[in-house]
């Protein structure tokens, strides 16, 4: 591939019917929100620019879902997006930006981090026993990517500690 991706998503609408989206996803990046009483899909244009739409099921009661958040920073999704066909893609979407896993690295740019109070609510919810970044996420209501930096950081300035192997990214108070 020659182009260079998008980094960033927009959304573009919101709509009652997957087939009302396609029309609104014109370029790489535009999404488009399928909500009928709760959030069912997020419908986009691949961010790489291969012109094919993905279909991101927001609604657990139609098997495994992402979480989608919206704040007045953008759209978030969790867990990361990895098409195993096509493209074969992989990327975070974080507050409207595209943050590419495996290729198109380069020119990634993680958004600000703009709470003051994310390391002290992480610190308060951590225990002595290994503990996933989403599910210190789930327990102080925050975007799980911003969890995952707050709890890094916390690591490097010694306050915590991240496990190894099979429990990176989990993380503990320091005995």
């Amino acid at each position: 591939m020659s182009h260079e991706p998008t980094r960033r998503t927009v959304l573009t609408a919101t709509v009652e019917r997957r087939h009302e989206a396609d029309a609104l996803t014109a370029r790489p990046g535009d999404a488009v929100l399928v909500h009928r009483g709760r959030a069912r899909s997020l419908v986009m244009a691949c961010p790489d620019g291969c012109g094919e739409r993905l279909t991101v099921n927001l609604d657990p009661e139609a098997g495994s879902a992402w979480r989608a958040y919206q704040t007045p920073r953008g759209l978030t999704l969790y867990p990361s997006v990895w098409r195993e066909s096509g493209c074969k893609s992989h990327f975070i979407v974080w507050h409207d930006q595209i943050i590419w896993c495996d290729r198109f690295e380069a020119g990634n740019r993680e958004p600000e981090p703009q709470d003051p109070t994310l390391g002290t609510r992480i610190v308060a919810a951590l225990g002595s026993e290994w503990t996933p970044y989403s599910q210190i996420a789930g327990a102080i209501e925050d975007i799980p990517w911003e969890v995952l930096r707050g709890c890094r950081t916390l690591t490097r300035r010694g306050q915590i500690e991240e496990g190894t192997g099979r429990h990176i990214g989990w993380f503990r108070r320091k005995p």
